[in-house]
């Protein structure tokens, strides 16, 4: 369950896509939603170019402004880049989520990750989210559904926890979505050979793995399974096209631990999603326990 929500905010129609993502998260879940915005500087410099002061005085008043009408909490940070400066206040204060806003150039309705959002989707310490352009008009609507796409990974089966976790809280249905490709065929005399068998071999181990992770989703959600052929992208883009649901997915399959890192099927998501995505850490459950453990220790 996301317990502190950071969004990034810079005044822009898309950050604004992004706040209004995260009030509806907020408000679903209980977290505590921190809207903020960097100050960017040049480290050698030794500080912010007093030039811009009433610049950055203008920003924070907008921060403060944006977030006060969420019931959300103001941050402003100065770094050398806005995705530096978010990823490290959300080290800071502990972020479960960070929210950025589509490209300004994306289309309406569709999810085209920006220069910030592509670089903390690159190692940020926790999972980052991103709304499709124009959101903000069509927040008012509850969650209704949270797919998640299932390959049977320990990475997915993060991603199946997370998205466990948020439909408890929000009461949304939940979306499991497996797909399966069909086998390559090669070229030459009787390379078609088994071709057939293979594929239901590869099917039924998907079908397999995809009702075990329906057993395992906790009593008390409503949840559901499908079982699809073809490309990964266009299936999840499908479910995620629908209104009122959120895509959750992992991170690809290597990389350090509680960080997030786009696979070959995320990469594709954040340029073309037709709904709000969110991508799961690497490890993130694992981390999350062992903080745990140290904190019951730690109180004992």
């Amino acid at each position: 369950m996301y317990r502190k929500i950071l969004v990034g905010y810079d005044d822009s129609d898309q950050a604004k896509d992004a706040v209004a993502l995260g009030k509806q998260l907020a408000d679903a879940t209980g977290a505590r939603l921190v809207v903020a915005g960097v100050f960017e500087f040049d480290p050698m410099w030794g500080g912010p170019d007093p030039h811009f002061r009433e610049a950055e005085a203008e920003l924070a008043r907008k921060i403060e402004a944006a977030a006060n009408a969420v019931g959300a909490e103001a941050e402003a940070t100065p770094s050398s880049s806005a995705a530096r400066g978010l990823h490290e206040l959300a080290e800071e204060i502990g972020a479960d989520l960070i929210l950025v806003g589509s490209a300004h150039h994306g289309r309406l309705g569709q999810v085209l990750a920006g220069s910030v959002g592509i670089a903390l989707l690159h190692g940020s310490p926790c999972a980052v989210g991103i709304p499709p352009r124009g959101y903000r008009d069509q927040a008012g609507e509850d969650i209704a559904a949270i797919a998640i796409g299932f390959d049977g990974s320990d990475e997915s089966g993060l991603a199946l926890a997370a998205a466990s976790e948020l439909a408890a809280g929000t009461g949304a249905k939940l979306k499991l979505v497996s797909v399966v490709h069909p086998p390559v065929v090669g070229f030459g005399m009787g390379a078609t050979a088994g071709w057939a068998e293979l594929k239901e071999a590869v099917e039924a181990r998907a079908r397999e793995q995809l009702a075990e992770a329906r057993d395992a989703v906790p009593d008390g959600i409503e949840a559901e399974a499908t079982l699809v052929s073809g490309d990964p992208v266009e299936a999840l883009s499908e479910v995620a096209g629908v209104a009122g649901t959120l895509l959750v997915v992992g991170s690809r399959a290597y990389g350090p631990l509680r960080r997030v890192l786009l696979g070959s099927v995320s990469s594709r998501l954040v340029r073309s999603a037709p709904g709000p995505l969110v991508v799961t850490p690497r490890g993130m459950r694992e981390t999350d326990d062992s903080t745990q453990r140290a904190e019951l220790e730690a109180a004992r």
